[in-house]
């Protein structure tokens, strides 16, 4: 009974220090998420629902952080928090061991690290190849979205600049297009319209001159009317074929899937092999230390990050046998060294 007690004491400490925790970091993730979503469809027209459904797609990625790092703060904090106010002196009189501590976490922390994979290898390469095929989808379903007076904006291999836009209508257009390093094309017209046929743009242009230069010649043309036509496709792979996805990083094909695979099983087992630095980190006498809880934390997360960040870079399987292993095991030493012999 009284186990259970300090369990549901420890657990409590624990929710009032992650909620609030999540639902911040959430806020400030979501504002991110907001503005690169705005910027990655720059080109075309979204209404609020179309925003609606990107902000949906891209949310496992940004889950798939926020849990594990939330997780292992609030666990750390609880503790730390239930030192400072004299709470932990009181439990450890009473024989409960920092052990028992961890032993409280342990079910808790498997749901974390298990949650996190499935949103890493199964949730986040989905949602990412559902975003790219609405990006793709809508470029086909509506009109592309040039605004007057801006730069880099794109059709195709075009870059295109437009002076003013009236009734759907554009007027002083100039396009450039490199295709190849010893092809150059320079095109301005008066005005200009476009059109979309089954994902096929067409760029109609009225009055006006194309300068085409070549390695050995340079040629002026001018037309009373032009048409460039560009096709935009669908994102070339589907967004649900996840054994597919992942089989070229497994089998050596992909480097990059290679990284992406290992740092997404790193990322989501962080809180399972960081167990001992609870205790660690959390438990003090606030007699002697003072609370430097949350640095100890940031400290670890970044260390943790930037050791899984260079060595699945280089080698991204020998990352994943050996990072979680050496990272437990010294967490582990550090606990029996600064903690055990103490409480």
């Amino acid at each position: 009974m009284e186990s259970l007690l300090y369990k549901k004491y420890f657990l409590w400490a624990f929710s009032q220090i992650f909620f609030p925790f999540f639902i911040v970091l959430f806020f400030v993730s979501s504002v991110i998420l907001l503005i690169t979503i705005a910027g990655s469809s720059y080109a075309i027209k979204l209404s609020f629902v179309d925003l609606t459904y990107l902000f949906v797609y891209s949310l496992p990625n940004t889950v798939f952080f926020i849990i594990p790092i939330t997780f292992f703060a609030s666990c750390t904090l609880a503790i730390s928090r239930l030192s400072y106010d004299y709470e932990m002196l009181v439990f450890f009189s009473l024989g409960v061991r920092p052990l028992e501590v961890i032993r409280v976490f342990v079910p808790l922390t498997l749901i974390v690290s298990l949650t996190s994979l499935v949103f890493s290898l199964g949730a986040v390469p989905v949602s990412k190849r559902a975003f790219d095929n609405f990006i793709e989808r809508k470029k086909v379903d509506v009109d592309i979205n040039l605004k007057a007076g801006e730069f880099g904006q794109k059709i195709g291999d075009w870059l295109v600049y437009v002076g003013g836009v009236q009734d759907r209508t554009y007027r002083d257009l100039v396009l450039f297009s490199i295709r190849g390093m010893a092809f150059e094309n320079f095109i301005s017209a008066q005005e200009g319209k476009i059109t979309n046929e089954g994902g096929v743009f067409a760029l109609n242009l009225y009055r006006g001159k194309s300068y085409i230069a070549q390695q050995e010649e340079f040629k002026k043309v001018i037309f009373q009317e032009a048409r460039i036509k560009t096709r935009v496709g669908e994102a070339p792979l589907s967004g649900y074929d996840l054994m597919e996805y992942w089989k070229d990083g497994l089998s050596g094909e992909s480097h990059s899937k290679q990284r992406k695979f290992v740092k997404a099983i790193l990322i989501a087992i962080f809180p399972l092999v960081s167990l001992f630095l609870i205790p660690l980190i959390g438990v003090a006498n606030p007699r002697y230390h003072k609370n430097f809880s949350a640095f100890y934390i940031l400290s670890s997360v970044v260390l943790y990050f930037v050791i899984t960040q260079v060595m699945a870079d280089a080698a991204p399987f020998v990352a994943l046998a050996l990072i979680p292993i050496l990272w437990f095991v010294g967490c582990y030493f550090l606990y029996r060294w600064k903690i055990k012999p103490i409480y």
